[in-house]
Order: C-alpha cells, then structure tokens, then sequence
C-alpha cells in the first residue's frame, strides 16, 4: 500500500513523505484481485461528522502557541471560515494541492477578495493527510514558514476548515487576516 503524506510550504517549496508497505505485484492471480489493485476514483469532498470539533482544537492549538509568546488570540471570522471551507473543496473536486488554484490561478488574496472579506493582509497553511487536530498543528509548527503564519502578530482573525475525501482523504486549511477596518 503507498500512502501519501503532502504538506505545502509557504512559497513554492514542498515535503513530500511516501510509506511503502505489503508487496506490488504487477501479475494478478485473478479478476477479483485484479478488480482490487484498479485505482478507485478519490471521494467527493464531504465534511466530517466532527469537522466542527476538529477545528476548534485547531484554533485552540493556535492560540495556545500564540500565548506562549505573549501574541494575541486570534478569533474565528465567518468569511474566512467559508473561503477555507471552500477551498478545501475545490481542492479535492479538482484534484490538486497547492495555495494556488490550477483552475483560476487565484492565491489566498484574490480568493478573499472573492469571499468579500476586506483586509490588509491574509495568509493561508494547508496541510493534507493529517488525521487529528493535534498531528497537523505538529506538522505546521515544525515546518518553519508554516509556523511564521500562525504566530505572525498582525493576524486578528481566522478561518479553518477540515474536508475529507480526495487522494489524500484529509485536507485541512487555515485562512488568516488582518481586517481593514478593525
């Protein structure tokens, strides 16, 4: 079985870890076994029952490392819960991972600017195949540019989402602002 791991980088810079387990064969014994090593199609982008939970453990994890360094709180924005709610299904629906859609060629500001939330500045961590709250925030603040986002002082506001379903079966978003007009 080959699982994929993905963690984008802020920038253009990306870890990739692959697990390799049990055995390929490219022979298969019969219809049945052959049926079994077809590649399945990636489900559709559905929210989990306990994507709610999953995200205010996300948020708390933030704030609790903003804390430790004497940062203020960040609060939960409705418009960036929605623009990272639905990029994390654009992402699986289409397929691709990355801070820039492939489709419209729009990054984190142009999708706020999208979403209608007016700011001076936004900044965005993805994470997929993290299946707790509690391994992604690790993954983030090991990876120093992802770490840099969460306790960057101008952040007022955040966005998270949790979706499940594509390649990678968990997709995690962080939406971070600094409104205009706070």
């Amino acid at each position: 079985m080959l699982n994929l791991r993905r963690l984008i980088i802020t920038g253009e810079f990306l870890l990739l870890s692959v697990v390799c387990t049990g055995c390929f064969s490219t022979a298969p014994a019969d219809e049945q076994q052959a049926d079994a090593m077809r590649v399945r199609e990636p489900e559709p982008c559905i929210t989990p029952e306990d994507a709610e939970r999953m995200a205010d453990q996300v948020l708390q994890l933030v704030n609790l490392e903003r804390a430790e360094r004497n940062l203020q709180p960040v609060v939960v924005s409705e418009k960036l819960t929605k623009i990272a709610e639905d990029y994390a299904c654009r992402m699986i629906d289409a397929k691709f991972f990355g801070h820039r859609s492939p489709l419209t060629g729009h990054g984190p500001a142009k999708r706020a600017v999208a979403g209608k939330y007016t700011f001076y500045a936004v900044g965005e961590n993805l994470a997929a195949g993290p299946e707790s709250s509690a391994e992604v925030m690790k993954l983030w603040m090991d990876s120093p540019p992802h770490r840099d986002i969460i306790l960057d002082p101008t952040w007022k506001e955040v966005g998270i989402a949790v979706r499940a379903g594509g390649e990678y079966s968990t997709y995690w978003v962080q939406e971070f602002g600094d409104p205009a007009g706070l």
